[in-house]
């Protein structure tokens, strides 16, 4: 609805004297936020409040009753309509935006610009968070360019502020995504200006948190990514959002795991599990039942990580592609090997080693190439232990790898020059190249998400 109730209409509102219809038009009017309307029933708030009497005879008891039921069913419908209003919209601008430059902005419809087309440039690039981070981050950039150039009209200057700080908050989520966290911490810097002008809404407050406290994991800073997903934690769960909140503990378990503190992360998991709804984001239970797994490895507790790796397997959990697939089954051989099922282990290795060579991603590749040639050795193929450690090795060194696994590595090379392979030095290198790469991490897992 576009047309402005009149004043006489405004009190025929107030004292139930127009029509079912009428009635529904203005609540629809009035609920999509029309301040000038909002303004003119501010006479009349004695009368809505119950406070005054009317310009005639009150309504019966019986009436009454009625008419605050009728009304509160009319506040409920119009405010459904005008939900699903902004979904309709959204979906239709996002059928537009595929290829879309800022040039063709202009270009959308009328009743498609502003809110709808922010909001479909959002769900946009958050879709493209997995394959193209660079495309995320220019469509998340189209929206923040768009949010700035709202101006007044229906909308409230502190609504206006908060889809500017929601804009700011995915563009910093995307800028972390492709790893170019100085313009993140930039972007999340004006986001909390915004949300300091803004209505200072409970819920923005915990998307803000929450990706705060994922660019917090992607610079290590675990303590405080844990304080940022507490705040998260406890607004959620005063709100009633069991599935945010429960996803808050997960992301916070794999923060006190980051940290080293192995069983309190597998039991903050496990609490986050118990809350969060699998249909809803069926990745983050992907994610956590993996870092659950990983943590059991760690603690020692290896068929119990076993059985938690099968959970995930036969649920058939969308994982994110090809990478996350072989993380797992890395994940499998190392418990196999650990638990002395050596032929088991070398097939998944060998099929780990093989999979990132493929993908591209040679640091991966050769760690794994190490943990095949010890399965190798242990099950007496020296010969054929020599052969991975080396080429491993060579990937190493010719990629550049840290001082501290620096002169380990050059000794394990020269080892292998002289055709010797020492288990003890071997098994060391690994664990020095493992913590390496946990330290360097990359995007903080789970990505931030809704």
């Amino acid at each position: 609805m576009n047309d402005h109730p009149t004043a006489a209409e405004l009190e025929g509102f107030v004292w139930n004297r127009v029509s079912s219809g009428r009635a529904r038009d203005i609540v629809a009017h009035l609920v999509h936020g029309c301040e000038p309307c909002q303004t003119a029933l501010v006479p009349h708030l004695a009368g809505l409040l119950g406070a005054a009497e009317p310009p005639e005879a009150l309504l019966s008891a019986r009436e009454d009753a009625g008419y605050d039921a009728a009304l509160d069913r009319a506040f409920a419908a119009a405010f459904r309509r005008s939900e699903e209003l902004k979904e309709e919209r959204k979906r239709e601008a996002l059928s537009l935006i595929s290829d879309i430059s800022l040039e063709e902005l202009p270009e959308v419809p009328p009743h498609l610009r502003g809110v709808p087309l922010f909001e479909a440039l959002l769900e946009r690039s958050w879709s493209l968070r997995h394959e193209n981070p660079e495309e995320m981050v220019k469509v998340a950039e189209l929206a923040r360019v768009l949010a700035e150039r709202l101006e007044p009209g229906e909308l409230r200057a502190q609504s206006i502020a908060d889809i500017q700080c929601r804009a700011w908050i995915e563009l910093g989520n995307a800028h972390r995504v492709a790893d170019d966290l100085p313009e993140a911490e930039q972007a999340l810097g004006r986001a909390t200006e915004l949300f300091m002008q803004g209505t200072q809404d409970e819920l923005l407050a915990v998307r803000l948190f929450d990706v705060q406290a994922s660019l917090l994991g992607d610079l290590r800073r675990f303590d405080l990514a844990a304080t940022a997903l507490d705040l998260v934690f406890a607004i959620c769960k005063r709100r009633g959002n069991e599935h945010l909140a429960g996803r808050a503990l997960i992301s916070k378990g794999m923060c006190i795991g980051y940290q080293g503190s192995s069983e309190e992360a597998i039991r903050c998991i496990g609490q986050g599990l118990s809350l969060i709804d699998e249909d809803h984001d069926p990745r983050l239970v992907f994610l956590a039942l993996h870092n659950q797994a990983r943590l059991l490895a760690d603690c020692g507790r290896l068929r119990e990580a076993r059985a938690t790796l099968w959970k995930l397997k036969t649920r058939g959990l969308d994982g994110g592609g090809r990478i996350s697939e072989l993380k797992i089954r890395w994940l499998e051989g190392q418990i196999n090997a650990s638990l002395g099922e050596l032929e088991r282990a070398e097939t998944a290795l060998l099929d780990v080693r093989l999979g990132f060579e493929q993908a591209g991603l040679g640091y991966k590749a050769a760690l794994a190439g190490l943990e095949l040639g010890l399965v190798r050795l242990r099950r007496g193929q020296t010969g054929a232990a020599i052969q991975e450690v080396l080429a491993a090795v060579d990937v190493f060194l010719s990629l550049g790898i840290a001082r501290e696994a620096g002169a380990s590595v050059l000794l394990l090379r020269k080892t292998l020059d002289r055709k010797i392979l020492d288990a003890a030095l071997l098994e060391h290198v690994i664990g020095q190249l493992q913590r390496t790469e946990k330290a360097a991490g990359g995007p903080f897992e789970p990505t931030a998400g809704e």
